[in-house]
């Protein structure tokens, strides 16, 4: 078996087997892959090198060569460098390189001399959405919120992986983010990155870096630290959100989204407005303090996101008791709906709201549900009724309440029935008016205890 035909097969069980590692690929065997880099092939061109579409017989892949070797030659030092560094779900896999140089006689002022022709060229996996500039738009077409977040984070921890490797990319934007076939996000191009070394944290540039747009302000000092990245990183966000670069208002960006998002989605477009305000500062000292931090914040509002599926409304009742009155309050809280599971852990729940007190909170705890109907609801009576007797604040027997409220109605003594009705809902709005008062969320995220709070006046 030749070298070409072995290398395409260990090319082919690359595809494969995400552990193994880069290595040094024939020129035949890709010159034979992309049809001799042939126009049909090509799938990308930018300043240093066109991109080609590689097939082989169980997959594609992405072959860049580079334009001019002999200018270029130190950018592809750099991205291999760089590239072997690197194994993240949110970076572009690096499958192999070539540098091929064979000597070619060519005539020089009426002379034939030998002159070196040099291929330098990198093999990436092909990812077949193409790169993150096709899919920015403002909030009132394209993509959902969900999937720009999952591309907001999965960028967020590509950089983050990049700098704990003491890799800072230098020339981050939607063009250099190609899109997986399932949207994952991958960090691409490394010509210009630096490779930091060990408790390294800052270098100085000697050439122009990065993409007009996407430049940190800092790039005319030829300060290069990790705070570069994070310049780039808020802008790419913002355009994200709103679909072009520059400052953008939180409420107005939350405004522009009011349309498209669920409740638990408000506080990621939020957070993710405030991220980019701060990685946009002018001042890198003002920037977030590492990618950590960034992706840390992300992650907090998706552990706070089941709880705001839940919908609460506090709902108040008034007691009429003057202000200089001993009487107490006394309530019960009764389960009225006749259906034969329990929305509730324990009901009736029983207390006494003492005199000129200015708030008193009733907590109910829901029991959670396996199987519900689309939408179920739980009507609720509170019952609540005033009273002067001394020995009240000392009831604890249940049965002794239920006794004050039934001789309560028996003697004419005003009791006050305030009807609550508790829904639970897979979606839809919710309504409410003096009287109704609901607690949606889907059934999927109710905890087993979720306490709803009423305030007595």
């Amino acid at each position: 078996m030749d070298r070409q035909a072995s290398a395409r097969i260990d090319l082919e069980c690359m595809l494969l087997d995400e552990t193994k590692e880069p290595r040094a690929l024939p020129l035949p065997l890709l010159e034979d892959i992309t049809k001799s880099f042939s126009a049909d092939h090509e799938i990308g061109r930018g300043g240093f090198a066109v991109v080609y579409q590689g097939i082989l017989d169980n997959g594609m892949v992405a072959v860049k060569k580079l334009s001019n070797t002999y200018l270029y030659e130190n950018k592809f030092q750099t991205e291999i460098q760089c590239l072997m560094k690197v194994k993240h779900r949110n970076v572009v896999r690096f499958l192999g390189y070539c540098c091929d140089t064979q000597g070619q006689v060519a005539t020089h002022e009426g002379n034939f001399v030998m002159a070196d022709i040099q291929e330098r060229l990198l093999c990436f996996e092909f990812l077949p959405k193409g790169d993150l500039s096709n899919y920015i738009s403002d909030a009132s077409s394209g993509l959902e919120w969900r999937d720009r977040y999952k591309i907001i984070k999965g960028i967020c921890q590509g950089l983050d992986y990049l700098h704990r490797n003491d890799i800072v990319h230098l020339d981050l934007k939607p063009a250099n983010i190609l899109m997986d076939a399932k949207m994952v996000p991958k960090i691409g191009d490394f010509g210009l990155s630096r490779c930091f070394q060990e408790e390294q944290t800052r270098t100085i540039a000697t050439t122009f870096a990065g993409s007009l747009g996407y430049l940190a302000p800092e790039f005319g000092d030829r300060i290069i630290t990790h705070k570069y990245d994070l310049y780039s990183l808020g802008v790419i966000i913002t355009e994200i959100l709103t679909g072009r670069k520059g400052y953008s208002d939180v409420d107005e960006v939350l405004e522009s989204w009011s349309n498209r998002l669920e409740k638990s989605q408000r506080q990621q477009v939020r957070v993710c407005t405030e991220i980019a305000l701060q990685c946009t500062e002018r001042s890198p000292k003002r920037r977030p303090t590492s990618t950590q931090y960034v992706v840390d914040r992300l992650t907090e509002t998706e552990s706070t996101g089941t709880m705001d599926l839940l919908d609460v409304y506090l709902v108040e009742l008034h007691f009429p008791v003057e202000p200089d009155t001993d009487e107490h309050a006394v309530f019960r809280l009764m389960k009225k709906s006749t259906k034969p599971w329990r929305c509730f852990a324990s009901l009736p729940v029983y207390g006494i709201v003492p005199p000129k007190s200015t708030t008193y909170t009733l907590v109910v705890t829901a029991q959670q549900q396996e199987t519900l109907p689309e939408e179920t609801e739980c009507d609720l009576i509170l019952q609540s009724s005033l009273s002067g007797d001394k020995s009240i604040p000392t009831l604890r027997d249940q049965s002794k309440y239920d006794k004050f409220f039934d001789e309560a109605k028996e003697s004419g003594n005003a009791v006050c029935e305030v009807m609550l009705k508790t829904v639970f809902a897979s979606q839809g709005p919710t309504t409410s008016d003096d009287n109704l008062k609901k607690t949606k969320g889907s059934m999927d995220h109710i905890p087993e205890e979720y306490s709803w709070h009423a305030v007595l006046p």
